[in-house]
């Protein structure tokens, strides 16, 4: 973006009075008209420099949350530092035109930073370049709006929007005697450290019957060490076959609710299993991976 300035009707105007009364002090030689015709221009130049000097000195950074998802809105976070240690910053719109959103800073103090927010999606899942920003200002008489070019680039990556599924859709076919023996094994060598809301498929004899009759709902228990063979496993290359977004976006349902639901999780993506765990890095892991998917 280059540095652009345009004139608002205010301006306009400004300029036609000056050019008439110019005219008419050039063809009736009255100095009267001459000096105000100057003290009009002097105005206009003071407001050029007065508006280059206020926005030059704006620097602006925008973020974005950590888990962003295809579709959906998130709060996109815009920074603007004043770099000047003694003038403020006045009347700064920062806008990010492909993102639709426009925020207004009346005013930053010397040296400081404010910080504005506003509502953005992106339509599709992968990762995403955000670079369109425009850096702009009317101070200080609202004649010209000044546009500035802002040096800024940053990428996000766009997780599939999740969509609610069977839990039996997703997961990778497993022998029920397999996780009774991993569970047995995990009840032998760990200890109970909580319960969480059961999901489809644990085994029976984690069941935790006090906490379920308390709260009316089935109960799991969780161990503390459980083996990382204990969990799910996502069956990706089974759930693509009937539409890779609609795969991707199931999977990724599959992750988040088990991440709620603390329930290690891993994924099978053709040659490669990732083998199941919980945590948010684990979490990041497998659904850049579905937002990466090609």
């Amino acid at each position: 973006m280059k540095r652009v300035i345009q004139t608002r009707r205010a301006g306009m105007v400004y300029i036609v009075i000056s050019i008439f009364l110019g005219v008419v002090a050039v063809n009736s030689a009255n100095n009267l008209l001459y000096l105000v015709t100057a003290v009009l221009l002097g105005y206009m130049l003071a407001s050029g420099l007065a508006g280059r000097s206020n926005i030059r000195n704006a620097l602006v950074s925008v973020s974005f949350p950590d888990e962003i998802y295809a579709q959906t809105p998130c709060v996109a976070v815009v920074r603007l530092t004043n770099k000047s240690r003694f003038a403020p910053l006045l009347l700064i719109e920062v806008a990010l035109e492909e993102r639709g959103g426009r925020v207004f800073f009346p005013i930053v103090q010397p040296g400081r930073s404010e910080s504005l927010s506003f509502f953005t999606a992106f339509p599709s899942r992968g990762r995403h370049r955000v670079e369109d920003i425009e850096l702009s200002s009317v101070y200080p008489f609202n004649f010209f709006v000044r546009y500035w070019p802002v040096d800024f680039e940053t990428s996000v990556t766009v997780f599939p929007c999740p969509l609610r599924c069977d839990p039996v859709l997703v997961f990778a076919h497993r022998d029920p005697k397999d996780d009774e023996g991993e569970d047995a094994a995990s009840r032998e060598e760990t200890d109970i450290v909580g319960v969480r809301p059961y999901v489809e498929g644990d085994a029976m004899k984690r069941i935790h019957w006090k906490s379920s009759a308390r709260t009316g709902k089935l109960q799991t228990r969780l161990y503390d060490g459980t083996s990382s063979r204990a969990g799910r496993i996502i069956d990706l290359d089974r759930l693509v076959e009937g539409g890779v977004e609609r795969g991707l976006s199931m999977a990724a349902y599959a992750v988040v609710e088990s991440m709620k639901s603390k329930l290690p999780i891993g994924m099978r993506d053709r040659e490669e299993i990732i083998p199941p765990a919980a945590g948010f890095e684990h979490k990041k892991d497998l659904m850049t991976r579905l937002a990466l998917y090609e």
